[in-house]
């Protein structure tokens, strides 16, 4: 909770700042978009660490391996880098770049998980 509170601040005070910086520099004003992004993630990774410990908790208990469980991992990072990068791109006013962004982060996401359909496939076989 308090890791939100803390990425909440940092992010109202980052917009405040990015909407008076950009009257005069708008190219400052993305620069602290970026940098209040990139704080905020490093917030969330901190949570997300735990769910490396969960997996690999699963992992032991179930017997999955590694094989399927690091996939899903995988899908999780590709959709928040993707996500990030695309609103990046709609806050310089790039929402071409944004919507390709996310086309690349549903291709990366759908080949990452190719091993999980390969799987699926094989059990249903």
């Amino acid at each position: 909770m308090t890791l939100l509170l803390k990425a909440a601040a940092v992010s109202m005070a980052g917009a405040v700042m990015a909407l008076l910086l950009r009257r005069s520099a708008p190219e400052l004003g993305l620069g602290v978009s970026v940098a209040v992004s990139l704080m905020a993630a490093g917030l969330a990774a901190e949570l997300l660490s735990g769910l490396t410990e969960l997996l690999s908790l699963v992992r032991d208990e179930t017997g999955l391996s590694p094989a399927v469980t690091a996939p899903v991992l995988k899908c999780v990072g590709i959709g928040v880098v993707t996500r990030l990068s695309a609103d990046i791109c709609r806050d310089a006013g790039q929402s071409a770049a944004a919507s390709a962004v996310e086309l690349c982060g549903a291709a990366c996401a759908l080949v990452t998980a190719m091993p999980l359909i390969r799987a699926l496939l094989q059990m249903i076989g």
